[in-house]
């Protein structure tokens, strides 16, 4: 016997599958494994970093 699965819909049209990362990009370990609170906050420093640099230009 098959299951039933419900398709999750949006605005009536069937959801896209997420495009998300399973490997952190700043420690190469499993998202779904451990605290990546510091990986955030080098994420965040490196975007204000890029930001920064772009005004200057």
């Amino acid at each position: 016997m098959t299951a039933l699965r419900r398709k999750t819909t949006i605005r009536g049209r069937p959801m896209k599958p997420l495009d998300l990362n399973v490997m952190c990009d700043q420690c190469n370990h499993s998202r779904a494994h451990g605290n990546h609170e510091s990986c955030s906050k080098k994420r965040q420093a490196e975007a204000a970093e890029q930001r920064a640099r772009e005004t200057q230009s």
